[in-house]
């Protein structure tokens, strides 16, 4: 039974998350509440199944990060309802004068069915959140926001929301704006907005799940794990932050069969670990997502660091 749990728990979660949004949108319910009850569900769910069916159980133990995490949650929501207001306003402001109407460029296939045409939104924006994602791990100036998102030493569905405001931002520009301004449907916009963080929860959640074949569609909790490994040539991969597709395609697939991820976090022992000490370290005149003294030491730091994986991966096994 537990096995068939592992498999079913994903897909089922987010299917019947979905049915439910889309059975409250096409009611003419409110977005906001349509989009809330089955959030709400999905956090419930997986904030539970963690403790039943715990992929590493020593990730279940509070490294004093509980209260930073639930800062981020607060904020970034807060910010992000804030956020699409604006974004669309100011995008209207920004075609109102070519005389484009409530369908922006008219580009979007309205007429096929909601579900495929959410598919399609979820190819599409994520093929932007890509290289965005791949360029905040390869230019100094974007990682600096970044670097906050892998800061964490474990993952649970809490810290699905830890990241900078000003990376979450950008985030939501890309996945509401562009579908906005291609012309899909609030509502195809909505059931998007569920996906996206019902899938996020699974993606950081410290739970047990195989996707199996839909490793090869999604980038699922099992692909997103090596993304926060400690080692570089890990966590530069499996960018995708929804579909796994362009990563495929663009050779950044990784999802080793033969062994576990090893530790996770950043290199830098003395990164802040307190919200705002995290704000704050974006902006600071000197770079503290590594030690200071890393490039000058860094042939001692990554041995250090992969002797630290070796004895993770070693207790694994034991």
């Amino acid at each position: 039974m537990l096995n068939i749990l592992r498999y079913a728990l994903y897909p089922a979660t987010i299917s019947g998350g979905l049915y439910l949004a889309y059975v409250l949108l096409y009611q003419q319910q409110q977005p906001l509440f349509s989009i809330m009850i089955p959030l709400a569900l999905a956090f419930a769910l997986v904030g539970v199944m963690e403790r039943i069916l715990p992929y590493r159980p020593k990730w279940n133990i509070s490294q004093n990060d509980i209260a930073t995490d639930t800062a981020y949650i607060g904020l970034n929501l807060a910010l992000r309802e804030v956020g699409n207001v604006v974004f669309k306003l100011g995008l209207i402001a920004l075609v109102a004068p070519l005389g484009l109407n409530s369908n922006g460029l008219g580009w979007w296939p309205g007429d096929w069915h909601p579900l495929i045409q959410l598919c399609l939104a979820l190819v599409v924006f994520d093929f932007f959140e890509y290289w965005f994602h791949r360029a905040s791990h390869a230019y100094g100036f974007l990682w600096r926001f970044h670097a906050i998102h892998h800061s964490p030493k474990r993952l649970y569905f809490f810290n699905a929301a830890r990241f900078h405001f000003i990376d979450w931002m950008v985030l939501t520009a890309i996945e509401v704006v562009i579908l906005f301004a291609m012309g899909a449907d609030p509502r195809i916009i909505a059931l998007a907005v569920v996906f996206i963080q019902t899938h996020g929860l699974f993606q950081h959640s410290n739970i047990d799940v195989k996707l199996g074949f839909l490793n090869w569609i999604f980038s699922g909790p099992e692909l997103h794990r090596w993304h926060h490994s400690k080692l570089i040539k890990e966590s530069d991969t499996n960018f995708g932050n929804n579909v796994i597709v362009w990563d495929i395609i663009f050779g950044t697939y990784f999802l080793p069969k033969d062994r576990q991820v090893g530790v996770l976090g950043l290199i830098n022992p003395d990164f802040p670990q307190t919200y705002w000490g995290q704000l704050k370290a974006a902006f600071a005149r000197e770079r503290i997502d590594k030690p200071a003294d890393f490039y000058e030491r860094e042939t001692e730091y990554l041995a250090q660091l992969e002797a630290d994986n070796k004895a993770e991966q070693a207790a694994l096994q034991n």
